[in-house]
C-alpha cells in the first residue's frame, strides 16, 4: 500500500510540477529528502514522463496535428504557411536541449542527491518569473492604430510601383525568428538543472523575445512534447538493459540506478496519476496566464525553497 501511495505522489508531483513553472525534479528531490522516500527506479521515471507526454499531446492535439501536416506540406510551400513556420520553430527551440541534455547529463546527475542545491536552484527559478514580470510591465504599451486616411484613386502614382503586400503574415510564435527560437531552446537547459524550470525559463525567454505570456506559454508547451519524449527515449536502451552506465553513477536524473524496478501494477498507478494530472495542469496553466502574471509562482518557488533550506539546515545541526 505504501508503493501505491508513493506512486501516486510522485505521479502528481510529475504531472503537475513539470508543466508548473516551478521544477518537478526539484520537488521529486525536496520531498524524497523531506519524508524520507526512496528514489525511483529508471523504469518508473520513464514511464512517468511518458505519461506526462499523453498528458500535453491530448490537450494539444490539434496543435500538433496541424504542425506535422506543416512538415509534410511545407516541403512544397517552403514552409511559409504559419502552422509550416511553427513546425520548424519548434523544432528549432527542441535541438539545443536535446544537444544539452545529452552533453550535460553526466555533470549534472550527481546534482540530484544533494537537496541544497535543488532548494538553491528554485530560489533562482523564483527570480527569473519575478523578473520577467517585472520588465514586462515595463515595456512601453503599443500606441492604438488609427484607421489610415482613404486612398485617392484619382491620384496619379507617378513612377513608383504599388506596394507589393505580404502573402503571408506571422502572429504570435510563429512570428519568432530563428535565432529567437534557438535562445528559447536555449534556455530549456538550465531546466536539467535540479530546480530549474524548463518550462518556467522557455516561458521567460519567450516574453522577452515579444511574446504574450499565453503565446509563450503555448510555444513552451508545444516544445515540451518533444523534450519530455526525447527525455524518455534517451532513457530506454538503460531501461530495456542494453545502455551502458557509467562505473560509479547512482542516478539518473531523479532515477535512482541501484533501484530495482517498481511491481507493474506501481508503475502503472504513477503513469496513470502523472497523466490525468498533468491534464490539469495543462489546462488550469493556459487558463490562468490568460489573465495573470507568473508572480504567483515565483513567491511559491521562493517559499518552497527557502523552507527546504531550513529544513537541511536543522537537519545537519542536529
Amino acid at each position: 500500500m505504501n508503493e501505491i501511495i508513493h506512486a501516486i505522489g510522485l505521479g502528481i508531483i510529475q504531472g503537475i510540477a513539470e508543466l508548473f513553472p516551478v521544477s518537478s525534479a526539484a520537488h521529486t528531490v525536496l520531498l524524497s529528502y523531506l519524508f524520507r522516500w526512496d528514489f525511483p527506479s529508471l523504469p518508473f521515471v520513464v514511464m512517468l514522463h511518458l505519461g506526462t507526454f499523453l498528458a500535453v499531446l491530448v490537450y494539444f492535439w490539434q496543435d500538433y496535428a496541424a504542425l506535422v501536416r506543416g512538415l509534410i506540406t511545407g516541403v512544397r510551400t517552403r514552409f511559409a504557411e504559419p502552422n509550416e513556420r511553427l513546425a520548424l520553430l519548434v523544432i528549432v527551440g527542441f535541438v539545443p536541449l536535446a544537444i544539452g541534455g545529452k552533453l550535460l547529463s553526466k555533470s549534472v546527475d550527481p546534482l540530484f542527491a544533494n537537496p541544497t542545491v535543488a532548494a538553491a536552484v528554485l530560489l533562482v527559478t523564483g527570480i527569473v518569473l519575478f523578473v520577467t514580470e517585472k520588465l514586462s510591465r515595463r515595456q512601453p504599451k503599443t500606441l492604438e492604430a488609427r484607421p489610415a486616411a482613404a486612398p485617392d484613386d484619382t491620384a496619379e502614382r507617378m513612377w513608383f510601383p504599388e506596394p507589393k503586400k505580404p502573402k503571408y503574415t506571422y502572429e504570435g510564435a510563429a512570428g519568432l525568428s530563428w535565432l529567437q527560437a534557438f535562445l528559447i531552446g536555449l534556455s530549456q537547459i538550465a531546466g536539467i538543472i535540479p530546480g530549474g524550470s524548463r518550462s518556467g525559463f522557455s516561458i521567460c525567454a519567450g516574453m522577452f523575445a515579444g511574446l504574450t505570456r499565453e503565446e509563450a506559454s503555448r510555444f513552451s508547451f508545444l516544445m515540451a512534447g518533444p523534450a519530455i519524449l526525447g527525455a524518455a527515449i534517451f532513457e530506454l536502451p538503460r531501461v530495456l538493459g542494453h545502455g551502458k552506465i557509467e562505473p560509479g553513477a547512482t542516478m539518473s536524473g531523479i532515477a535512482s540506478l541501484s533501484a530495482a524496478p517498481e511491481s507493474h501494477l506501481v508503475i502503472a498507478v504513477g503513469t496513470i496519476v502523472a497523466f490525468l494530472s498533468g491534464l490539469v495542469a495543462i489546462r488550469f496553466f493556459m487558463r490562468f496566464v490568460s489573465d495573470h502574471r507568473l508572480t504567483p509562482f515565483a513567491v511559491y518557488c521562493w517559499a518552497c525553497g527557502l523552507f527546504m533550506l531550513g529544513v537541511i539546515g536543522i537537519r545537519h545541526g542536529t
